[in-house]
């Protein structure tokens, strides 16, 4: 990598980090508003977090670990600007053929099992997301509508397994799973982060998003990627196959939400439950989104709401205030950091308005 690229990539990561630095303060500002508004301690929100970090770290890594795989998947999706809100499916797809691989040959080893489950789940989430970006390129689906309607029935279709042909012999109601996971396919866990759920899914988000940092910044495939998403018509004067390119980001960020499942059942439940998944894909978007579709960014996006996530647990343990209003405080985090996916648009939108207005001003004073 040359000097100017390599200075290109960390001056954008720099950038990225400091935009997310200033979108984070604003909204635990925000949420600590509210708090006080609401008769509760200012300082809820910093309590939580840093409990989180410094006395229940492994917690906050348990979550990071599914957060990196989903920012990721939305991350390679949207920077085609493909909308990939199907990552909650795909994540579900994901879990079924890893549990299915690992209750099916469970006389494999570990060496052998663990990366031919991680594969099924890629896989599986990779053929999902195939079919909404073949609707896409065939007949012109909104794959925002396509990708959302199937994330119900990847929720159904595991409800289904997990209830019929993949219920456990132990499961019953809302318990409803499937059987234990032989411990040949369980995720090694993160001893130093030990009696935690972190397992070894950390170092796989972070190997994927050094190797999406490399073929989106230095492939010719990530530079197709960007010019289909910025200019799809200067993409097909320039001979490049957008629907080639669209079908190959679906596929790549399909795998990617597979993985999360594979690393969730693998690494944390060791069975496919009903129903696991906490809409870990939907804050897979918000933590693309932070992170500016840049996959280092979203190591430390996903960090942040990993802590969020483990820090709203501990402000329900640690302090009086309610469980809705932790959900709202969760909700003006979020939004907050969703806003700024909006500024472009109404900025878009100004701009001919005030060049409309300021047109009719000239003409009226050229009328008098």
């Amino acid at each position: 990598m040359s000097n100017h690229h390599l200075q290109h990539m960390l001056k954008s990561t720099a950038r990225s980090l400091l935009k997310q630095i200033m979108i984070i303060t604003i909204a635990l500002c925000l949420s600590s508003i509210f708090l006080a508004i609401s008769g509760y301690d200012v300082f809820a929100v910093g309590k939580g977090l840093i409990r989180g970090i410094t006395m229940d770290f492994g917690g906050t890594i348990r979550w990071t670990i599914p957060l990196i795989l989903t920012g990721l998947a939305v991350c390679v999706a949207f920077r085609t600007q493909v909308f990939n809100l199907g990552v909650d499916g795909q994540l579900y797809l994901g879990a079924i053929a890893a549990t299915f691989i690992g209750l099916k040959f469970s006389h494999l080893p570990s060496i052998v099992g663990i990366p031919l489950a991680i594969f099924a789940a890629g896989i599986a989430g990779a053929l999902f997301a195939w079919i909404p970006g073949k609707l896409k390129v065939l007949w012109g689906t909104n794959e925002v509508v396509s990708t959302l309607l199937l994330n119900f029935v990847a929720i159904y279709l595991t409800d289904y397994l997990v209830l019929g042909p993949m219920r456990g012999s132990g499961s019953t109601g809302n318990s409803a799973s499937s059987d234990i996971l032989p411990e040949s396919f369980w995720l090694p866990r993160i001893e130093a982060l030990a009696p935690s759920a972190a397992n070894y899914g950390l170092y796989i988000g972070i190997i994927l998003a050094v190797v999406f940092v490399f073929i989106l910044y230095r492939t010719k495939s990530g530079f197709e990627m960007k010019i289909v998403g910025s200019n799809p018509f200067l993409a097909n004067y320039s001979g490049i196959n957008s629907k080639k390119v669209i079908i190959t980001v679906m596929l790549m960020s399909g795998a990617i939400g597979g993985l999360a499942g594979a690393v969730e059942v693998m690494g944390v439940h060791h069975r496919l439950p009903g129903g696991f998944n906490s809409g870990l894909g939907f804050d897979g978007i918000v933590v693309s989104l932070l992170a500016s579709n840049n996959p280092i960014g979203v190591l430390f996006s996903a960090f942040f709401f990993g802590a969020i996530r483990n820090g709203a647990l501990n402000m329900g343990r640690v302090t009086d205030i309610p469980s809705s209003v932790i959900d709202i405080v969760q909700a003006i985090i979020i939004l907050t950091v969703s806003a700024q996916f909006v500024f472009p648009y109404i900025k878009k939108f100004y701009k001919p308005f005030k060049w409309q207005m300021k047109r009719g001003v000239q003409d009226g004073k050229h009328t008098i």
